[in-house]
């Protein structure tokens, strides 16, 4: 087969789930691909978000399949790889923090995914166990301080968002703390739960629940301000580690190859789906804001988170194993 040949046949199979003049987009179930476990926070989000997509989509079924590991990139290279032209993804700031720390990583996000559209942002939470012998910030700080390197925490995953931002503030302190990333939040909360860790720094969504049973204490938020969830658990900035604030966030994307036509009606879609007041409900539940853009607003977006994490990285010579 020459090189013409060949390309044809590349072509052929990138475009051949994609809508064509006569054939309506979707024509089959949609599939909705997550990066963590079931139960953290993208996998509700996700859920949530297939639900308000169905009826936006002519009642087409929305699926949501889990493929955890490596700071979303197996996901990432699931979507990649099925050339169906109906797999999606829940991009977040982790899959953007992966391709920068992790050299391994083929996936990056801006150059092979379309940005559709934002669907939520939230915060990240400074946890401690209820077994913890700190009961707040400062208290926390002191033990770290007089206890180098016995204290763990535990993240999402080695190279997530999570763990960048808790090596800054750790660095910014001062503190030596030994890191154990999990496969997801759910996984690294029920660590924390069970006392097998004494700290972490992790979405707000999975901890909620146990923040307000008493088993999880909240020590700072990460946001700029505080969240209306933990009306009285301050902010970094309150706490003296100025000129740094976080938040967590989560959007749909899909392949690069993807149509324009497509890619404006999934970000439509998304509008109406989360302009509805049970959905906003329903992420606020979990500590988020509904925020949905366009898909112009929302690559802007993972642009400037790329370039901020790629210069705190360098400026603050933060460790990443």
């Amino acid at each position: 087969m020459n090189a013409s040949r060949r390309l044809i046949v590349a072509m052929g199979a990138a475009l051949a789930g994609w809508p064509t003049a006569t054939r309506a987009w979707p024509d089959r179930p949609v599939r909705i691909i997550v990066g963590f476990q079931a139960g953290g926070s993208s996998d509700v989000v996700a859920r949530i978000l297939a639900e308000q997509l169905r009826p936006q989509l002519g009642g087409a079924a929305v699926l949501v399949d889990n493929k955890p590991g490596a700071s979303g990139t197996l996901a990432a290279e699931a979507v990649l790889s099925a050339r169906d032209g109906h797999s999606l993804i829940v991009l977040g700031d982790s899959l953007v923090t992966a391709s920068l720390t992790n050299k391994s990583v083929r996936v990056r996000p801006l150059r092979d995914f379309r940005a559709i559209s934002l669907i939520c942002e939230g915060t990240l939470v400074v946890l401690a166990s209820e077994r913890a012998p700190f009961h707040d910030f400062a208290a926390f700080v002191a033990h770290v301080k007089a206890h180098p390197g016995e204290v763990n925490y535990v993240t999402a995953g080695l190279g997530s968002q999570q763990h960048l931002t808790a090596e800054y503030i750790f660095s910014a302190l001062k503190l030596e703390m030994t890191h154990v990333p999990m496969r997801g939040g759910a996984q690294a909360t029920q660590d924390l739960v069970g006392g097998q860790v004494e700290a972490a720094v992790l979405g707000l969504g999975p901890t909620l629940p146990h923040i307000r049973s008493g088993k999880l204490r909240a020590l700072a938020v990460t946001a700029p301000a505080r969240s209306p969830q933990l009306p009285d658990v301050p902010t970094l900035a309150e706490l003296g580690v100025t000129g740094f604030a976080v938040s967590q966030w989560f959007g749909l994307g899909a392949p690069a190859d993807t149509p324009e036509p497509t890619v404006n009606q999934l970000a439509q879609a998304v509008a109406k789906g989360l302009d509805d007041d049970a959905a906003r409900r329903r992420l606020e539940e979990i500590g988020f804001a509904a925020r949905w853009t366009s898909p112009a607003e929302f690559a802007d977006k993972m642009r400037a988170d790329e370039a901020r994490w790629r210069r705190l990285i360098v400026e603050r010579g933060l460790k990443l194993d």
